[in-house]
């Protein structure tokens, strides 16, 4: 196989990928905000954590989904603010709950954004570049469109997220049907790409809890979080009453007062692009 040949094959793969991201999340759409009180708090946070920033002409959310973040943000913020996301589903329902405001929405890629070179002042982004190719992709454009001395402040999930429902599968038939999160020592790495003048990292680990086994999945589909990307899709999903009955068994062994615990390791990134003159 040639080099170009390979290289084909995967942008294609990449391409089926996002693809397939966009559909399961677009299919949420509908219900999204009803099961997402962690992704609310986690945008809460990352929103706490931001600098006084002045003078902001153009900001991006980038995967902001039914507009929560980037709704917010405008509240404060008198330029051009754009919501962009891969799910058309999506930004439909954004554009309904948010007809209110004067914002600009776009379909576009993480790893691809549709803006022009140091266009923009801030990019941010909660609890979506986990679905990327590459970290490194999404940290190169937000470089690119970002202005010297502009911001991006992100979110992602790491490695321990969905552990409960990792290690149940593992017990029922040894596959992975759980997508695989970067571990922490490589987001660390990761960040340390040039073109940043300064990062700063917090982890933290949150939980949801679900009376039963069934709301526990019923609530990631409902957010879109069931999608699986390729490299976790070998082992399939739910299929017959049999395998489910064994995973309910096993998740069962995991409940806490609340209920059972769904675990998201997050981490929230904040970074402030070069300036020229450094």
């Amino acid at each position: 196989m040639t080099t170009m040949s390979a290289c084909r094959r995967s942008v294609a793969g990449g391409d089926r990928r996002r693809q397939r991201i966009a559909n399961g999340f677009s299919r949420a759409a509908a219900s999204y905000d009803a099961g997402a009180q962690l992704q609310r708090a986690v945008a809460d946070d990352l929103l706490a954590r931001l600098p006084t920033l002045e003078g902001v002409q153009t900001l991006v959310d980038v995967g902001c989904g039914t507009g929560y973040l980037v709704s917010r943000l405008a509240e404060h913020h008198d330029g051009l603010s754009i919501g962009l996301d891969i799910a058309p589903g999506m930004l439909d329902e954004a554009r309904r709950r948010h007809a209110g405001h004067a914002i600009q929405w776009v379909t576009g890629c993480a790893e691809a954004l549709p803006l022009a070179d140091g266009s923009v002042d801030l990019v941010v982004s909660s609890l979506a570049v986990q679905w990327c190719d590459s970290l490194e992709g999404f940290l190169n454009q937000a470089a690119r469109v970002l202005r010297p001395g502009g911001w991006l402040a992100f979110t992602t999930l790491c490695e321990g997220t969905l552990e409960e429902l990792h290690r149940a599968w593992q017990q029922v038939d040894g596959e992975r049907h759980v997508n695989e999160f970067m571990a922490e020592a490589r987001l660390i790495d990761t960040l340390k790409t040039p073109g940043w003048q300064w990062y700063e990292v917090a982890m933290a680990t949150r939980r949801t809890h679900h009376a039963t086994p069934a709301d526990t999945l019923r609530a990631l589909k409902r957010i879109g979080a069931n999608t699986i990307t390729a490299s976790a899709a070998a082992g399939g999903g739910l299929s017959g009453r049999r395998r489910f009955a064994q995973l309910a068994q096993t998740l069962e062994t995991w409940r806490e007062p609340t209920g059972i615990p769904t675990r998201y390791r997050v981490a929230t990134v904040l970074m402030q692009r070069r300036h020229l003159q450094d």
